[in-house]
């Protein structure tokens, strides 16, 4: 072992190599320090003498399957000029930290790969201490979005805990990144990230969101001229919700052997049609034979998914306001309430044609943004958990629950 080694094994600089010693699962590396980087605080006079000592342990990242530790001899230092006396800052330190900046590089790495109770059992630590590595990188990485780049922003909520307690998340769709989070869901809790869009995402063109009222009245006040684009998903949703609300009512007002019919048909109506097997689709063709208003509604479902197929907003206008208007023909009454929300919304529905963007980015990093919680039972630190959310489009492990 020598000091170069250290050094390029490390990055351990301003020591001197002494010896080596083995201590059950631990290699201790014993060094002192040399006045390469003696500098006094208040006169910058580079010229000291000793007035007394001290030795300070590091953990540094693991050689093989053994602990790695830094004894370090240091000097407390007078200055010979204004006789000021101080202890050493190495510098491959932190403040008082009992780590080297090589070990918390070896955390973050592990971080990509592992849990934080993972990466704390590997190197023999606690996992608060992995905790506060992490965040204090994370903070560093995260101290300043690039806003200024995003050209379509995605906007959505997920549960934060149970309560109704929500966050609303921002995400850049190009980059699938999360460029911020809040707590709530309300128009006053997401208006200071758009006012802060509006100032320096000069080049930003549409938001696509869901049909909540606070989400596109909160875009339409801060970023007046952006297209606000009503997400395909939460449209078929909208549809699918309208199928299972009638197949209630029709299963409610049917005597017992008409119940048997319906009884296991919910995902048969639910799904594509042209995604089931021939079997269901048989199945499904002899139940909407017998039952109109069933064969109605979902006859309209099939028609509507269409509308994304459509190549200009034109075409697509002209097919929309047609399928509504033989909504509120049809009859089923949730039927007509899916023609008048979409009436209400036609606009942002059809600003889907000019710039072809979907929440799927969105709804897929929700998910991720789910099993993050069940692999962590929860976060109590609140600021932790919204790096974290920063940080979750690099995550490189698997996010099982």
């Amino acid at each position: 072992m020598s000091t170069s080694l250290l050094y390029h094994a490390f990055n351990i600089k301003g020591v001197e190599y002494r010896s080596t010693c083995f201590l059950g699962k631990s290699i201790i590396f014993c060094t002192e320090m040399t006045n390469k980087f003696i500098t006094c605080p208040c006169c910058k006079n580079r010229r000291a003498i000793f007035k007394g000592q001290k030795t300070r342990s590091f953990k540094m990242g693991p050689l093989g399957r053994k602990q790695a530790i830094l004894h370090v001899l240091l000097h407390r230092l007078q200055c010979v000029a204004c006789h000021n006396l101080w202890w050493p800052q190495l510098p491959f330190t932190d403040g008082k930290h009992r780590y080297t900046r090589s070990f918390a590089l070896t955390v973050f790495d592990l971080l990509r790969f592992g849990t934080i109770k993972d990466v704390a059992n590997f190197l023999h630590v606690g996992w608060d201490v992995v905790k506060e590595i992490h965040k204090s990188k994370l903070q560093r990485l995260y101290k300043r979005m690039p806003i200024h780049k995003i050209k379509y922003l995605g906007i959505d909520e997920f549960s934060l805990r149970k309560g109704h307690t929500y966050m609303t998340i921002f995400i850049d769709l190009q980059t699938g990144r999360i460029v911020h989070a809040v707590e709530g869901r309300s128009e006053d809790d997401i208006q200071p990230f758009l006012k802060q869009v509006a100032k320096k995402a000069r080049h930003i063109q549409a938001v696509a969101m869901d049909m909540s009222r606070s989400y596109s009245s909160a875009v339409a006040k801060n970023l007046p001229g952006v297209d606000i684009v009503f997400d395909r998903y939460h449209i078929m949703a909208l549809m699918n919700k309208a199928i299972e609300k009638l197949r209630r009512e029709q299963q409610k007002n049917l005597d017992a052997d008409d119940k048997k019919a319906l009884k296991g048909c919910r995902f048969l109506l639910l799904g594509n049609y042209d995604s089931l097997p021939e079997k269901r689709q048989v199945k499904l063709n002899s139940l909407l034979e017998i039952n109109k208003p069933l064969f109605a509604i979902h006859s309209m479902k099939e028609q509507l998914r269409l509308l994304w197929s459509k190549p200009n907003r034109e075409q697509a206008s002209k097919f929309l306001e047609q399928w509504c208007f033989d909504a509120l023909a049809a009859g089923p009454k949730p039927l007509i309430a899916v023609g008048m929300t979409l009436l209400r919304h036609l606009n942002g529905i059809l600003n889907y044609f000019p710039h072809r963007i979907t929440s799927a980015a969105v709804e897929g990093t929700v998910n991720k943004i789910k099993t993050l919680k069940r692999q962590a039972y929860g976060f109590r630190d609140m600021d932790y958990f919204k790096l974290r959310l920063y940080h979750l489009h690099h995550q490189g492990y698997s996010l099982t629950g």
